[in-house]
């Protein structure tokens, strides 16, 4: 058996092409079921988002698997198999693996380290195994890597860094009040970049955010879109809401500053404008320009490439811990032979002591039982422990053969186990 992924991404194809190579979600039960009856496949997950589509499957041959997967693919599409080798990238085996953990953590993506391919994978996992297409191989492989970018995401926090001025805007704010509980936020324009910090604030924790744009209807349109703690007010206020409310971050496009400020109340104000939005005489107000922030994104981008770095390294871990788990799948019939007869006999040594001492109340009964077989559990503990161990070996296969016929299970034989790496 050989792992193995077909992918169709953002590296090699544009989003015209991208477009065309995608499956919609009704699309995919329907496409694990077909791609499941191929010839050669033995178990198959796909998984399509808006920079990728990708096939992980488990093959009996590389080279038939390759073929039935390029050909499902190219019928899918209305392609030829020849025409759509150019578009495809196939990996095999220990880069298959590596390929998936570093797509499922965010190394992959197009914005590195962001945590929504995570869910876009488990719910193409879910798809696939209520559909029935994936077996042992995929299961524990999908849930290993599942675990791991859930483990990364939550120690090294990556997607939290601000990488937008936006972002950082919002993110100083949050740095100064240590707390967002009970503070308020007005965002002032809102184009591009004040929509995106609308969105962000509307869920950071504020206790109101205010919109503000001198098109009022454009406020009203997002505010209702947000909604929760999300109100629009009306240009012509800004003034007033700039005495209620705690932090602002200023977004327009102007040539002359939209504000000026004038009292000396404690506030944070962030300015995203070019030319600057503010006029700030106060000493009271903590100001932050745009050239502020750079230095904010600058010394983030240096954080997320050195978490970035520290996640690659533990994928090569993560890939030898699955294929060390893959090896030994082949003595688990050994494993649990051993286990059915060494209760066995237990079990007539059970029914002759009772034979013997006919006189033993139900308590006495159990209380033997449940020390003879604890007695059986240690004394094939270790057996078990160094058996496992010698599966991953050269020449396991013998020593195996070798365990069976020493326990007296020469009815277990274990096939001959090539690398399949």
């Amino acid at each position: 058996m050989y792992l193995m992924c077909v992918s169709l991404n953002y590296h090699q194809l544009p989003i015209e092409l991208r477009e065309k190579f995608s499956f919609s979600a009704d699309e995919i039960s329907k496409a694990n079921r077909l791609l499941n009856a191929e010839k050669s496949i033995l178990e198959n997950l796909l998984i399509s988002t808006c920079n990728r589509t990708e096939i992980y499957a488990v093959v009996d041959q590389v080279h038939t698997g390759r073929y039935y997967i390029k050909r499902f693919l190219a019928e899918w599409f209305h392609y030829t198999v020849e025409d759509f080798n150019q578009y495809v990238s196939i990996t095999t085996k220990d880069d298959a693996a590596s390929h998936l953990f570093r797509v499922i953590v965010g190394l992959d993506s197009l914005i590195k380290g962001e945590p929504q391919i995570l869910g876009q994978m488990k719910n193409a996992f879910q798809v696939a195994t209520d559909q029935g297409t994936t077996g042992v191989i995929l299961n524990h492989l999908f849930r290993q890597a599942i675990t791991f970018s859930k483990k990364m995401h939550t120690e090294y926090r990556v997607s939290e860094l601000a990488q937008s001025s936006g972002q950082a805007g919002l993110h100083q704010i949050k740095s100064d009040f240590g707390s967002l509980k009970g503070k308020s936020l007005a965002v002032i324009g809102l184009g591009h970049i004040g929509k995106h910090t609308a969105y962000n604030a509307s869920n950071m924790g504020f206790s109101k955010v205010l919109l503000l744009n001198r098109t009022d209807q454009k406020a009203e349109q997002i505010a209702n879109e947000l909604q929760g703690v999300v109100e629009a007010r009306p240009f012509s206020q800004l003034d007033s809401v700039m005495t209620e409310v705690d932090a602002a971050v200023f977004a327009a496009s102007v040539k002359e500053p939209l504000y000026r400020v004038t009292d000396d109340r404690q506030q944070v104000i962030v300015d995203l404008g070019v030319p600057r939005n503010v006029a700030d005489d106060s000493e009271c107000v903590n100001y932050y320009d745009i050239d502020n922030l750079h230095s904010i994104l600058e010394t983030n981008d240096t954080k997320k490439n050195q978490m970035l770095n520290q996640i690659a390294k533990k994928i090569p871990i993560e890939v030898n811990d699955f294929y060390v788990w893959e090896k030994q799948l082949h003595i688990v019939p050994v494993i649990r032979g051993l286990r059915e007869h060494s209760l066995k006999i237990e079990g007539e040594a059970y029914d002759s002591l009772l034979r013997k001492l006919p006189e033993l109340n139900v308590h006495e009964r159990k209380v033997i039982s449940k020390h003879m077989k604890s007695i059986i559990n240690q004394m094939i503990k270790g057996p078990i422990k160094e058996i496992k161990e010698l599966s991953v070996t050269p020449g396991a296969t013998a020593d195996i053969d070798f365990f069976c016929k020493i326990f007296g299970m020469d009815n277990l034989k274990v096939e001959n186990q090539e690398n399949d790496r």
